[in-house]
């Protein structure tokens, strides 16, 4: 892996503490997204300013504990792993003369299939599943709302992280791109606190609301 360039205090604490780095930036990036959300619905419904605090420290926490490790691991299983894996598959198609143009583009496309296809499903539902359990909903709730959302949720995922991750794994040091996504997080964390809490299609039935009410 590429030594880490720079001296400035981020570059310094990658060198030293590569996953602490990326956790610490995860949680303050999850934490700034559900503030944005909950500042954009409050704005549009002002009768309620005050920011619920206990939401932001379950996404800040999610970020943290969650999401900061998964992303630093998986891209650099990533980077070990797709170009060997690339090389193989075009030299047994016989592309035994393969442009280092060629090559990168490959290894770029596979990354990101990887990214939408191996990687996004089950993190997705970790995702709905965990913040929903650390919110205080039960395991089978949690379930229910993973149903509901998941799909709707993943196209979206899909179509707006495409773009992003050609240019993150084209262009971006791998020891830098937990951070890169993270940057872009800030609007996506955004939005999927806004489906968890708001936004969810999750319809409860009449028999579970009248237990509620009662």
């Amino acid at each position: 892996m590429t030594p880490v360039a720079g001296t400035g205090w981020f570059p310094r604490m990658l060198r030293r503490h590569p996953l602490a780095a990326q956790c610490a930036m995860a949680g303050a990036l999850w934490c700034a997204g559900d503030v944005l959300s909950q500042s954009v619905s409050k704005a549009r419904a002002p009768s309620d300013p005050v920011l619920d605090w206990r939401r932001v420290a379950v996404m800040a926490t999610y970020g943290f504990c969650i999401a900061g490790p998964l992303y630093t691991g998986w891209y650099r299983l990533l980077d070990r792993t797709v170009e060997p894996v690339v090389k193989r598959v075009l030299t047994s198609a016989g592309h035994t003369a393969i442009s280092k143009h060629r090559m990168v583009w490959s290894v770029t496309l596979a990354k990101v299939a990887a990214d939408n296809f191996v990687f996004e499903p089950p993190y997705l539902s970790l995702f709905f599943l965990s913040t929903h359990v650390m919110s205080g909903a039960s395991v089978a709730d949690a379930v229910r709302h993973l149903r509901a959302d998941f799909a709707p949720t993943y196209v979206t995922d899909v179509s707006v992280w495409t773009p992003i991750q050609l240019v993150n794994f084209r262009f971006v040091p791998v020891h830098f791109q937990p951070l890169f996504v993270n940057v872009f997080n800030v609007g996506w964390n955004a939005f999927l606190s806004f489906v968890k809490h708001e936004g969810s299609h999750f319809v409860e039935s009449p028999r579970a609301q009248q237990l509620e009410a009662a």
